[in-house]
């Protein structure tokens, strides 16, 4: 079992009077400095060879307690004393010089026109009416002007009316298809309106996520850095901030941390899993009465009303990105004072129990992720056989 993951059973078994017993001998034998191999040796009378031989104070100590417990060195330490509790709560520890004890304030993790161009119709420009140069004169005057025709001789009466008859059929000739157009209703050009120009489409950004392929994976400060921000678990899902050679940098609800590539995915697939038939698995196969509630109306509480709802934990611990509340059966994980999942511990279920829910999401040797549209509910295998169950709301 994962040093992180024996650290929640322990807390989950440990109540929190003896915690903070332990955590003041550790802070009275650590004092000034001391090598944790060699405090671990007085206040068991063990040795423990897998132990870091880095040098600590108490003051260390303090500041990892109250940090979120990040610092990856102390935390087999501390695991080591937690599981050897009794014998050194009653063995006279050493003590180089009195300390005052810091008690630890959990503080709550508290949480998108065009323009449309139109057109200017064409001026039509009116063709301007014939003003003649000079008037015309009347009728009357016209009439006084004329002079009486002088008689002619017959051969030019025939002369004149043969070329009267030719210049009426000549002109008639070449003066229809003008005299025909007047009666012919005219023809307005239409000019065609522009087609509006499309909206442009505006795409919002391509949001990118992993997930965690593996179980128990140390999230840390910078690649390939020892300081561990978060301790993730297998099917969390990350937004992706940046990245550089063989890390991501994810986003963790307002601060960052570095993950390895080899420890995540960006292949998430699906299953044809509803939520009644996940749901119903759980209210069938996981003891249920500790809870005394049906298992949606968790999630819709906050801390407060989970208290009010089945009574204060006997234990609360926090980290990077969420809170834990411990009660005899389980413990909640509250993020931005929500419930986000539910743990059954020390089930003892086998892989066999969740066959009825089909092809897992992911599935490795030590943990199972089944998911519907709702919920995920994932499988976890410690090397002892105790196992753990997580309900979790995506």
């Amino acid at each position: 079992m994962h040093v992180s993951e024996r650290l929640l059973q322990l807390y989950a078994d440990v109540d929190a009077s003896t915690r903070t017993k332990l955590q003041t001998l550790i802070k009275q034998n650590l004092g000034d400095g001391k090598s944790l191999t060699v405090s671990f040796e007085e206040l068991t009378g063990a040795t423990k060879a897998s132990l870091p031989t880095d040098e600590k104070s108490a003051a260390d100590f303090t500041a990892w307690i109250k940090g979120g417990k990040k610092d990856a060195t102390f935390l087999p330490y501390y695991v080591s004393l937690l599981e050897k509790h009794d014998r050194v709560l009653n063995k006279e520890a050493t003590v180089p010089q009195p300390i005052k004890v810091d008690k630890t304030v959990v503080n709550e993790t508290t949480a998108d026109a065009a323009s449309e161009k139109t057109p200017q119709s064409a001026a039509q420009t009116q063709k301007p009416r014939y003003v003649p140069e000079t008037s015309v004169p009347s009728r009357a005057e016209r009439a006084k002007r004329i002079e009486p025709a002088r008689p002619r001789k017959k051969k030019g009466k025939w002369l004149g009316g043969l070329l009267l008859v030719a210049v009426l059929l000549g002109g008639g000739y070449i003066g229809y298809p003008y005299v025909a157009a007047l009666f012919e209703p005219s023809e307005t050009t239409e000019v065609e309106a522009p087609a509006p120009e499309p909206e442009p489409v505006v795409e919002a950004p391509e949001t990118n996520y992993v997930w965690l392929a593996t179980k128990n994976v140390n999230l840390v400060s910078e690649p390939n850095g020892t300081t561990v921000t978060y301790i993730g678990d297998i099917g969390d899902r990350y937004e992706i901030v940046n990245e550089q050679d063989d890390h991501v940098e994810v986003d963790l609800d307002g601060t960052t941390a570095w993950v390895a590539l080899d420890a995540v995915t960006t292949d998430w697939p699906s299953r044809d899993l509803t939520d009644s038939t996940l749901l119903d698995w759980a209210e069938t196969n996981l003891d249920n009465a500790w809870l005394g509630e049906a298992l949606p109306d968790f999630f819709a509480m906050n801390e407060a009303a989970l208290t009010e709802t089945i009574g204060a934990p006997y234990g609360r611990e926090t980290d990077a990105l969420n809170a834990y509340a411990f009660y005899n059966g389980g413990f909640f994980v509250i993020q931005d004072d929500q419930v986000h999942a539910i743990d059954w511990t020390n089930t003892q279920l086998a892989r066999e129990a969740f066959d009825a829910l089909g092809e897992p999401v992911i599935e490795t040797s030590d943990a199972l992720v089944y998911e519907s549209e709702t919920y995920s509910l994932r499988l976890f295998i410690g090397t002892n056989g105790q196992t753990r169950v997580r309900l979790t709301e995506k």
